[in-house]
């Protein structure tokens, strides 16, 4: 009897490998290096060396939000997630409903994350963005003691060819709090900041037979393009990629993870309550191992004064029993 049937998906609708892994690598790469330390502190009044606070949030000028709700911080990219092992340890609260910081002080007046009324709002960990259900006056001073993350790690769709390059994030000065005018003045969701790592899956793919009786060695190309404002920080960038050369990793099962509603994240980059960590999904959602292989440098490539850039290129290695 003939078998009319297409194998390694149950549907069209799932996420299949490509997806699977980019997803895996990325989040596995964003958990460790918290783990590593990759976050900065930001304190209630702490000032940069030219006397602005780090602390106080600028107005957006985004249209999406009516003016006076939205409100972004210096950087994007805000910690969300408990017990990272390093010290001092980010800035997040204990509130497992509510995971992340434990609220906003408005003018001088901390207003806890569950607050009701006109100081009721929600973080966008994503985009460093608090918002609120309703406009306060746009000359209010709005501070958020939070933990970003230093190195980003995105996927290749937001590479600096796609995105504006936001440089010398660090140094603040007067027209962060303007909304009419300079670098800070635009949509969170265009600008990209550095150093980051952005993971891109290539067309390359090898396949070598399993066991007998089904299931196969599958073989996908991944590309680390690794940028950062200098080149100390691009070689940074590159060894810490390349070392993890012959590495395994566990990886979620995206499909579980979709159909459980344990996604930790929505769509406003909000966590969810009881937002499941990396290693949580991985071990509640477990779906095989990858294994880094073949580790190759590609390219150290300085593209103008401010963009450094370097390549790691990786073998992955799956076992798919399906196919």
């Amino acid at each position: 009897m003939p078998q009319f049937n297409l194998k390694g998906f149950d549907s069209v609708f799932d996420a299949t490998l490509n997806n699977e892994l980019q997803d895996n690598i990325v989040e596995f790469f964003d958990w460790t290096l918290l783990r590593k330390g990759n976050y900065f502190n930001t304190t209630l009044g702490e000032t940069s060396p030219n006397g602005f606070d780090y602390s106080q949030l600028r107005l957006s000028s985004d249209k999406r939000y009516t003016s006076g709700t939205a409100w972004e911080g210096f950087r994007e990219n805000w910690v969300w997630q408990s017990g990272v092992d390093y010290s001092p340890a980010p800035i997040v609260g204990d509130d497992n409903v509510y995971p992340g910081i434990s609220g906003v002080y408005v003018d001088s007046t901390f207003r806890s994350i569950d607050s009701i009324g006109t100081y009721a709002h929600y973080v966008d960990y994503y985009h460093g963005t608090v918002v609120f259900d309703n406009p306060l006056p746009t000359g209010s001073k709005v501070q958020a003691e939070h933990s970003y993350k230093w190195i980003n790690v995105v996927y290749a769709n937001e590479v600096p060819w796609i995105r504006d390059i936001q440089y010398r994030t660090y140094d603040m000065d007067s027209e962060f709090l303007g909304t009419t005018k300079g670098k800070w003045d635009q949509p969170a969701d265009v600008k990209f900041q550095l150093p980051a790592i952005a993971i891109e899956i290539v067309p390359r793919r090898s396949f070598k037979g399993y066991q007998l009786g089904g299931g196969q060695w599958v073989y996908t190309d991944v590309l680390f393009h690794c940028i950062a404002e200098n080149e100390n920080t691009r070689n940074k960038l590159v060894d810490i990629v390349s070392l993890q050369n012959d590495k395994t990793i566990y990886k979620f099962d995206s499909n579980s993870v979709v159909a459980s509603g344990d996604a930790p994240i929505d769509y406003r980059g909000v966590p969810a309550s009881g937002a499941l960590r990396y290693p949580d999904l991985v071990n509640g959602h477990f779906g095989g191992g990858v294994r880094l292989i073949n580790a190759s440098v590609q390219g150290m490539d300085m593209i103008n004064s401010n963009i450094y850039a370097g390549i790691v290129k990786f073998t992955t290695e799956v076992i798919d029993e399906s196919i």
